[in-house]
């Protein structure tokens, strides 16, 4: 089996595109200079991608300062509220405060589309074969890291998210590959069953008619079985598990694996340690032998939690996978 290989969510930004983009803020440089700052730093992470040959690769996110952050880039209705902890990490967003609403912004005036546009110009001019993912929170997720002032029942918020995204896909299907949909919510203990029931019908109507690849991105540990049913029922194309976090649990989630495209997070992106090929093969025979499809490896979450020279060097430990391929 070949195995696939990709960046998930964001790479680290380095100590210089970070002073850039607060002189931003500040007004000590122009927007065009910003530009060129983003441009070198997307450049050198497709670069990065290219010598790896990594299949699949986001723009890094370098434009947003996270995952959360990402959604006011194509949203209305909604405001930057106070800083919140991101789950149970040392890490925090800038919640999300619905009043109104929640809209899709034109494509005139999207923010996204207009990244994505530009890492697509980038990309083709350095000549990256891999796939340009673009990269989204699911409807649940961003419901639970929400503050909601506007809506009654949790569903509607879900629904016009999903119509959103929905309008979204369309405008970026020549532009993306791949929507990663980031939706780690689905394993919270806080979340009402009556809303995970919901879930597979808020997701059709996210994802219809979408010409897409379509890649579901969940993170943490499992601590409820009845939640893999409800994600291995979603209409999606390939199925993301944290398997760091989850790889004293493996058996009870492999049965699910059977005749379906998985990905794996196999590269820790909590902490510095290096991983060992040898564990990472061994994941992956397991997972062969269990039928699997077709699968992709990768980081288990964020890349925003380590140095921009440790994720490198995880990230090209992927590179030795394509000798044991070739020595099957």
């Amino acid at each position: 089996m070949y195995v696939k290989k990709a960046l998930v969510g964001s790479f680290p930004k380095n100590p210089k595109l970070g002073k850039a983009i607060s002189w931003y803020n500040t007004g000590k440089i122009d927007k065009e200079k910003l530009e060129k700052y983003l441009k070198e730093n997307i450049q050198n992470l497709f670069q990065l991608a290219k010598d790896i040959g990594l299949d699949y690769v986001t723009n890094g996110l370098f434009r947003w300062d996270d995952i959360v952050d990402v959604t006011f880039g194509y949203t209305k209705g909604i405001e930057k509220g106070a800083l919140q902890r991101f789950f149970d990490n040392n890490f925090y967003y800038r919640q999300p405060v619905i009043r109104e609403k929640i809209e899709g912004k034109k494509a005139e005036n999207n923010e996204y589309i207009k990244d994505l546009e530009f890492s697509r110009k980038i990309k083709e001019e350095i000549g990256l074969n891999s796939k340009l993912k673009a990269v989204i929170l699911g409807p649940l997720t961003f419901y639970s890291l929400s503050s909601n002032e506007y809506y009654k029942n949790p569903i509607e918020l879900m629904m016009d998210y999903a119509s959103v995204v929905n309008s979204l896909l369309d405008d970026i299907s020549n532009i993306a590959d791949v929507i990663e949909i980031h939706e780690p919510s689905i394993f919270s203990k806080n979340i009402k069953n009556e809303i995970l029931e919901k879930l597979p019908e808020v997701y059709k109507n996210m994802l219809s008619n979408t010409k897409l690849e379509k890649h579901l991105i969940t993170y943490f540990e499992i601590n409820n079985a009845k939640r893999l049913d409800i994600l291995f029922s979603l209409p999606i194309d390939y199925y993301g598990i944290d398997i760091i976090e989850n790889i004293k649990k493996l058996a009870r989630i492999y049965s699910h694996f059977s005749s379906r495209k998985v990905y794996l997070g196999l590269l820790n992106a909590r902490n510095t340690k290096m991983e060992k090929l040898s564990t990472i093969i061994r994941v992956l025979n397991s997972v062969k032998q269990k039928g699997a499809q077709d699968v992709i490896v990768g980081n288990n979450t964020l890349f925003d939690f380590i140095p921009e020279v440790v994720v490198i060097k995880k990230l090209k430990l992927l590179k030795k996978l394509e000798k044991v391929d070739s020595n099957e």
